[in-house]
């Protein structure tokens, strides 16, 4: 068997190191959606991250009392397979320690379904800015 060349095997290492799906998903979205009746919109930033995604999402004002504007929250686990895309984002509430998670749809600029924490279940909406 031929062995091959150098630079095409590093071209190819690249090429399957790099997050072609999460380009996809990169850039600044206003993610909009509740869990359990309770509304809440996000300022998201998600940017490829190995063979994923990472980012930041950021609570905006809104009805909801327990949102606090400005607060901050590192995107973990983002990952994108053809038109699925999920993440999560731990939260501290009171004492306890949770995980947010999206997963849904992934269409152009839109994506939308359930949003999960706790026990409780929501949808969410986001289109990218």
């Amino acid at each position: 068997m031929k062995s091959l060349p150098a630079a095409l095997i590093v071209a190819l290492l690249a090429l399957a190191a790099s997050p072609a799906a999460a380009a996809g998903v990169a850039g600044a979205w206003l993610v909009k959606g509740s869990v359990s009746d309770r509304p809440f919109t996000l300022d998201c930033r998600f940017e490829p991250k190995g063979a994923g995604f990472g980012g930041v999402c950021v609570e905006v004002a809104g009805g909801d009392s327990h949102v606090q504007p400005g607060k901050s929250h590192a995107v973990a686990d983002g990952a994108v397979a053809g038109s699925k895309v999920s993440w999560s984002y731990p939260v501290k509430v009171m004492m306890m320690k949770l995980d947010i998670a999206f997963t849904g749809a992934l269409e152009g600029d839109r994506m939308s379904g359930a949003v999960t924490t706790a026990g409780r279940k929501g949808a969410f909406t986001a289109t990218r800015r």
